[in-house]
């Protein structure tokens, strides 16, 4: 890292790692909006981690260390996507806001945010992103099954989002061993 050639142009927000760096020159971390990609990148890493406390935490602090950094709508789904498959729907909710506001034709964003709004009883808006997803065709078959039998559950008035269904959810995720979980409370509406 000593040899590592930066200036005020250098964006580092998004960083995935940067808290891991080793050699930072002192220069450099005590600059703002480095010292803020640093937190921010600890926040990803707590979101993958399905720690969503403290991503939310890390997010927040990046943002206060910085008011003008730029979180990426790839970031901020990460969190929306995380926090809905582990208990915190209503608290990512805006994440998944930012993220589809930040890239409005990624339907990948949409299929998160649509997760946080089932789970937190928005069904029509729930329904509303899955469908958009499935119209965009931008996925494998067993992809497009799973959502068109959330939207058929949607349409019929009913939340697909099950417990069996989010367990499924997390072991594709690949965190099929997330210590207590928050009770996950399904809203009808």
């Amino acid at each position: 890292m000593s040899d590592i050639k930066w200036d005020r142009s250098t964006r580092w927000a998004n960083a995935r790692g940067l808290h891991e760096a080793r050699g930072v020159p002192v220069e450099l971390a005590q600059e703002s909006e480095f010292a803020a990609a640093v937190v921010l990148s600890k926040g990803i890493r707590f979101a993958e981690q399905a720690a969503i406390r403290d991503a939310i935490d890390s997010y927040n602090e990046a943002q206060t260390i910085d008011p003008k950094i730029e979180v990426s709508a790839d970031s901020w789904n990460i969190l929306c996507k995380m926090g809905s498959l582990h208990g915190y729907a209503a608290d990512v909710l805006f994440a998944g806001e930012k993220a589809v506001s930040l890239s409005p034709d990624r339907k990948s964003y949409q299929n998160s945010r649509g997760l946080a709004r089932a789970l937190t009883g928005d069904l029509d808006g729930a329904l509303t992103d899955f469908q958009s997803f499935l119209d965009s065709n931008i996925f494998f078959a067993s992809v497009k099954a799973r959502r068109e039998r959330w939207v058929a559950a949607l349409q019929a008035g009913e939340n697909p989002f099950i417990p069996e269904e989010l367990d499924a959810l997390r072991e594709a995720e690949g965190k099929t061993s997330v210590q207590e979980l928050p009770e996950i409370a399904i809203q009808q509406s």
